[in-house]
Parts: C-alpha cells; sequence; structure tokens
C-alpha cells in the first residue's frame, strides 16, 4: 500500500472513531425488554416491608410492570434480599453483617415488624423465591446487585427461571456492569448514577457537561440503559442522551406532579415506592 493510501485510510479510521466517540452509540448495544415504565421499589415498599414477598405481591396486583429487588450473598453462599448489608434497620436490633450469617441464620429474623405489627414474621426472601413468584407474571424482574463477585450466580438463578430476555439488572458498581455484560450478553444492564449538583446550579444548567460524562461512561461501560437520580434529570439532559442511543430510567420518584413532569418530559420508566399511584398517573398519561 501506498503512503497516500495508508495516511487516506488513517484519516478515515480516525473520522469514523471520532463520530462514534461523540454520537450514537453502537446499535448491538440495545437490549431487549426496555419498556419498565412502573418498577416497584424494593416491591410495593411504601405499603408492605420492603424486599419481601408481600410487598412483591401487593406491587404485582397495583400494576407494577417491574419490581425491583436488592441482593446480597449469605456465608454459605444463598442469594437473599435485602437493601442494607446490615440486620439492624430491616430484620431487629443487632447490627449484624447479611454476608456472614448463614441464610439460616437470616432465616431466623423477622423482615416485618419494623415496619407495623400486621407484618410481624414476614421472612427474608432468597433471589430465587423473588424469582418464582414473577414468573408468568406481566411484572419483570428489576434486580439490583449490591456486592461484587456475586454476578455469576446472580444470571444462572436467572437462567434457571428462563427470565433472561425480561429481566434487567441494575447496579452502581462500574465491575458489576462490566461483568455482568461480560457474562450475559442477552440480559439488559443498567447503570445507577446520581450526584450532588454544583451548589447554585440546576440540572438544566448542568445537562452539557452532564451528557458528555455519562455517554462517555456508556462506552466504557457497554450499556445503553441508564438509571438516574431523577433530581439530576433536565429535559435537555434526556434529548441529549436519547439522541445518542441511550435509554433513560429515573429513581425514587413519589410525588405524582413530578411523576407527571417526568414522563411529559421523555423518561422511560420510573421507579416508586408507590406503584400504585404511579398506575393512575400511566392510565391518565396514556390519554394525553
Amino acid at each position: 500500500m501506498r503512503i497516500r493510501e495508508i495516511y487516506l485510510f488513517l484519516f478515515f479510521v480516525t473520522l469514523i472513531y471520532s463520530s462514534y466517540s461523540a454520537g450514537v452509540l453502537r446499535a448491538e448495544w440495545e437490549m431487549p425488554m426496555l419498556t419498565r415504565v412502573n418498577v416497584a421499589h424494593r416491591g410495593a415498599s411504601y405499603l408492605a416491608p420492603e424486599n419481601t414477598l408481600l410487598a412483591y405481591r401487593i406491587a404485582i396486583s397495583a400494576g407494577a410492570n417491574g419490581a425491583e429487588c436488592d441482593v446480597y450473598k449469605t456465608a454459605d453462599n444463598v442469594l437473599v434480599l435485602s437493601h442494607d448489608q446490615s440486620t439492624k434497620r430491616t430484620m431487629g436490633g443487632k447490627n449484624q453483617d447479611i454476608t456472614k450469617l448463614t441464610f439460616d441464620e437470616i432465616r431466623k429474623l423477622d423482615a416485618g415488624i419494623w415496619k407495623g405489627k400486621q407484618f410481624k414474621n414476614e421472612k427474608v426472601p432468597t433471589l430465587d423465591e423473588y424469582l418464582e413468584l414473577l414468573k408468568g407474571t406481566q411484572c419483570s424482574p428489576i434486580i439490583e446487585i449490591k456486592m461484587d463477585q456475586i454476578e455469576k450466580p446472580v444470571i444462572e438463578t436467572v437462567r434457571k427461571y428462563d427470565l433472561i430476555s425480561v429481566t434487567v439488572i441494575i447496579a452502581f458498581s462500574e465491575k458489576v456492569v462490566k461483568e455482568v455484560r461480560r457474562l450475559e450478553s442477552n440480559i439488559c444492564v443498567a447503570w445507577l448514577y446520581s450526584e450532588k449538583l454544583p451548589k447554585g446550579t440546576s440540572a438544566e444548567d448542568n445537562a452539557d457537561r452532564l451528557a458528555e460524562f455519562l455517554l462517555k461512561k456508556c462506552r466504557q461501560l457497554d450499556t445503553n440503559v441508564l438509571d438516574l437520580n431523577h433530581n439530576i434529570i433536565s429535559p435537555k439532559l434526556i434529548k441529549r442522551l436519547k439522541e445518542a442511543g441511550v435509554h433513560v430510567w429515573c429513581w425514587t420518584v413519589n410525588d405524582t406532579e413530578r411523576m407527571k413532569v417526568l414522563l411529559d418530559w421523555g423518561v422511560e420508566s420510573i421507579t416508586t415506592d408507590r406503584p400504585e399511584l404511579l398506575n393512575e398517573i400511566l392510565k391518565r398519561h396514556k390519554h394525553k
């Protein structure tokens, strides 16, 4: 190849790479089953103890089409549902580390009484029990992985119930997102993100800066789904991300007016403690 042809080749390679870096994400990053508009946060956690089977049953009845849970692994390698690594807040007074307890020890704890006497004796569920409950319903698993090095058993458990195509895995950990993508290309994985906006500025003021940062992260993490704290979202941010092929989800929204605003802006999925309220908003929103 002559020198001139080599330079031309390198020029076009650089041009294509620059366009990719600044613009639309690769088409093969498109993941299946992305419409999860009403995601029940830890189940219907306003009405029932979070991350319990009761909370998920209520969420399904309330019209949620996604049910978010949080997963840790016990000392004896059982995947269980809990937002906190400590047992103190939702499982009784002692401050014990879930990852250092056996499943039998955790199962003896009461995961409901903290919410009210009527919820006494609710137990900490396993990931298996959660998936078995959701299988065959219109409510899909949204699984937040709370610790590193459990990506493989989580994915294997989802496979066992034949729910890969309708499950979404979410995580704040970049390492977890990358590992999930490496292990299973057919499962949707979203990066969770939040930040404190600079003092005296608004979400709209920060939209351009934030869009550049988030698009760079999407490329690094090989995902086109972001699950953002709703307070950092603005119409400009959504427009920039959608133009680049990124799906925008948000958490955790319990105010009905805010739900309406976010839907009008184009947010595709809202995580809420009140799926029954969001369901009513969505019914009216469809007729606008």
